[in-house]
């Protein structure tokens, strides 16, 4: 759907790379407390999985998956459940209202694009660009993807090949990565609060009109 370049049923090198960076970013860097998942010890627990579809392809594909399933991820509910002694008792949304997964932090990626320029007296320079478009991906000679939380905890750094770049160019990439992810994280904070508020029905929303009629009367 994406570009002609992509065949169906069979997954091309980017793909299966976007699928690693995205494994380590978010399952690896224990963003999802996998504890919470077990309904049962040693017998019973949750999985969750997420698929990424893409629809259309303009470049820094890295970065846009690993923001949609992060927000994916803490926008789900699964169904409430309940242990008493050996009997597991799954409710239905009708039952019970369906509980977030447990969520400890939001990795974000940001994907740094080099491409090589030549000055005016001829000698070779690098130039750095942040959410590259696919025309400018074509013509970079190395990329860097930095994933990281708000609070600056780095989750992975990967480099796949390309040209070399210095150590202290990756150090002032990390330091506009924190600000992006600062940025995305705050936006993806305020969206699914907004959401959640739209979807509340008789909830906290309720509660709190209620409580502000009460004041009025009185």
């Amino acid at each position: 759907m994406i570009s002609p370049a992509v065949e169906p049923s069979r997954p091309s090198d980017a793909e299966i790379l976007l699928s690693r960076i995205l494994e380590k970013t978010i399952r690896r860097s224990g963003a999802l407390d996998v504890e919470s998942l077990c309904l049962q010890a040693g017998r019973k627990v949750w999985t969750v999985r997420a698929d990424v579809h893409v629809l259309s392809h303009d470049g820094n594909l890295v970065d846009g998956a690993c923001l949609a399933v992060v927000a994916a991820l803490r926008h789900f509910r699964k169904p409430d459940a309940s242990v008493e002694g050996e009997e597991l008792t799954v409710f239905t949304a009708a039952e019970r209202e369906p509980v977030p997964l447990g969520w400890l932090h939001s990795p974000l990626c940001v994907t740094f694009s080099y491409c090589a320029m030549a000055r005016l007296d001829g000698a070779p320079d690098m130039v750095t660009v942040v959410d590259a478009t696919w025309l400018e991906e074509q013509v970079r000679v190395a990329s860097c993807t930095i994933g990281m939380n708000k609070h600056g905890e780095v989750c992975q750094i990967i480099k796949p090949g390309g040209d070399a770049v210095d150590a202290i160019e990756l150090l002032r990439c990390s330091g506009v990565a924190l600000q992006k992810v600062k940025d995305m994280s705050d936006l993806l904070d305020r969206t699914l609060a907004e959401d959640a508020s739209r979807r509340d029905k008789g909830g906290l929303i309720s509660e709190m009109l209620a409580a502000e009629n009460s004041r009025v009367v009185a």
